[in-house]
């Protein structure tokens, strides 16, 4: 009766031949796994790179305002902003600073709590006050018209600045950031 070999019946023996062939041949089974190891390396490699294609750089192009910020951004940003952090910080410090001083003095000056060099300079203020509404008066009704005037462009002009730094907050916000985050990332990658 022919008996049809088994797996558990050849597996010891397999295990055996190729156990031998090492022994016998160290190098050329090194050899052979080298091959068999670049071989599949290749073939994952070759299925991986026809996914996905890395884009080519073109030369030719000349960049626009949009790509240069982006790029520009992308250099500058990460030491420009914790400088406009902290320049935005102090102002903000030291509007509070101020406010809080020149109420601190009115309710001073209100209880009669003042020093006499605070006295002094209230005082000298007080007289300043007088002399511009003086001339204020002297100018007149045309005078104050052009004030008036003045304060309005003055009071647009400021309105627009703002329009501009809102801008360019959210264009650091949208662009530069993004970028500056790109850039590290890659930064990190390639150092990594």
């Amino acid at each position: 009766m022919n008996s049809k070999p088994t797996l558990e019946t050849e597996a010891p023996e397999s295990k055996c031949t190729v156990l031998e062939y090492v022994e016998n041949n160290p190098v050329a089974a090194v050899i052979q796994a080298l091959a068999i190891g670049f071989a599949v390396g290749m073939i994952i490699r070759l299925l991986e790179g026809s996914r996905a294609k890395e884009p080519e750089i073109d030369v030719k192009h000349k960049p626009t305002l949009d790509e240069a910020k982006f790029h520009l951004g992308s250099l500058l940003l990460p030491f420009i902003w914790p400088a406009w952090l902290k320049a935005r910080e102090v102002a903000q410090e030291g509007y509070a600073k101020s406010s809080e001083t020149v109420r601190d003095t009115v309710k001073k000056a209100k209880s009669g709590k003042l020093s006499a060099e605070g006295k002094e300079r209230l005082k000298e203020i007080e007289n300043w006050v007088e002399k511009e509404a003086e001339t204020l008066a002297g100018l007149g009704k045309k005078g104050a018209k052009g004030v008036e005037e003045w304060a309005a462009r003055e009071s647009e002009r400021l309105a627009e600045l703002s329009k501009k730094v809102k801008g360019v907050e959210e264009w650091i916000e949208k662009d530069i950031l993004p970028a500056a985050e790109t850039g590290w990332k890659k930064l990190r990658k390639f150092l990594g």
